[in-house]
């Protein structure tokens, strides 16, 4: 008999993620039918949206209490339509602030939850994971370490690997040549959300105003998002016009393929960059709440994905106040400069890719779910 699966995805991200794990679903169970919150790449894939990302993706803790007058009508519509087509199983990915709460709602109402992509429990303490112990059935993660801390405190949990390891192409040891004779290429990648590109953005390009003024033959590519207004670059970018730049839309490693190194907000982009073993700054600006949230509540030294793998700062990171166009230009020009330091970053950046997995993640998570659904 078809199942009825509810999948909630929150962010840009997400959605990629849940939509090659409905792929890999249909391989196997092609009678299993898809609804609920998620964006372009999920209904893509046959999922029935309820509710678009785009109405959703939020970061930080001030942005999210402006918002959440916004949030609690979708969280309403959400937990109105789980009630009316109960569905078999619920799907969480990631997206913390939503769906603990929904994953309780889910538990109420008897209705089995697998958590895949869980959030960042290393970072915040033990209070989400008593949550993810209490409210979901099954836990699915990215990273290794995640199932020894989950398991340690008796959540059901299995490590999958980290599907971004499928997306990269086999080029990281052999980019393309470059674009035209240019000596060095830069990649610009301000994130995607909207609050990122209008704080951050700027920021880049000035830096890359001032690293071209000081070093000659070099260029820029900056990666887009469909998901995003294309004139929320452009109104940026027009204030640039002495800058050699090009764009590259919904395709973060062809941009990745043709750089020497990168500019970074923090995020997955940090791992995108670091899969394809290119150097980067990692750069961040967020509220004052939301700072100082960071601060006394988040207990990782760390808030690029890459270094905290690693364990160690491979690339700096330019936070709050540091996030300058000053400081982001000398860090980069720096690094760029010193061609021993970027062997060594690069030879880390390959350490950090063998604790991601093998290829295959969203297959096994899929085949994970397909088991938990046989057990229902």
């Amino acid at each position: 008999m078809s199942k009825n699966i509810l999948i909630v995805a929150g962010e840009p991200s997400g959605d990629i993620r849940a939509g090659e794990l409905i792929a890999e679903l249909k391989n196997i169970q092609p009678d299993l039918s898809f609804w609920g919150i998620g964006g372009d790449t999920m209904s893509r894939h046959g999922m029935e949206l309820v509710e678009h990302v785009r109405n959703l993706s939020i970061i930080g803790l001030w942005e999210a209490v402006r918002s959440i007058f916004k949030i609690h009508a979708q969280y309403k519509n959400i937990t109105t339509n789980i009630i009316k087509r109960k569905p078999d199983l619920a799907i969480l990915i990631d997206y913390p602030g939503f769906n603990l709460r929904l994953a309780s709602f889910l538990k109420k109402n008897n209705i089995p939850v697998v958590y895949y992509i869980i959030p960042q429990v290393w970072a915040w303490g033990g209070n989400r994971i008593e949550s993810i112990k209490r409210f979901t059935d099954k836990a699915l993660v990215l990273f290794d370490f995640e199932e020894k801390l989950l398991r340690e405190h008796g959540v059901d949990c299995d490590f999958v690997g980290h599907p971004l390891v499928d997306s990269i192409p086999d080029f990281a040891t052999n980019h393309e040549s470059r674009i035209t004779n240019h000596e060095s290429t830069v990649a610009l990648l301000p994130g995607s959300r909207k609050n990122e590109i209008v704080s951050l953005f700027p920021v880049m390009l000035e830096a890359a105003r001032k690293l071209s003024a000081k070093k000659q033959n070099v260029r820029f590519v900056l990666a887009r998002t469909s998901a995003l207004d294309p004139s929320l670059y452009d109104n940026i970018l027009s204030e640039c016009s002495d800058i050699d730049i090009i764009s590259i839309k919904d395709d973060i490693f062809s941009v990745l393929r043709k750089s020497d190194f990168a500019m970074v907000t923090s995020g997955t982009a940090t791992l995108e960059t670091a899969l394809a073993e290119v150097p980067m700054v990692i750069v961040y600006r967020g509220s004052f709440i939301t700072n100082l949230a960071f601060h006394l509540f988040v207990k990782i030294p760390f808030i690029g994905l890459v270094n905290i793998i690693a364990g160690k700062e491979i690339a700096p990171e330019l936070l709050q106040k540091d996030a300058t166009a000053d400081k982001l230009y000398c860090t980069v020009y720096e690094i760029m400069e010193d061609k021993n330091k970027l062997e060594k970053i690069r030879a880390e950046l390959r350490s950090v890719k063998r604790v991601l997995g093998e290829k295959g993640a969203s297959r096994r998570a899929a085949e994970k779910v397909s088991q938990f659904i046989a057990g229902l």
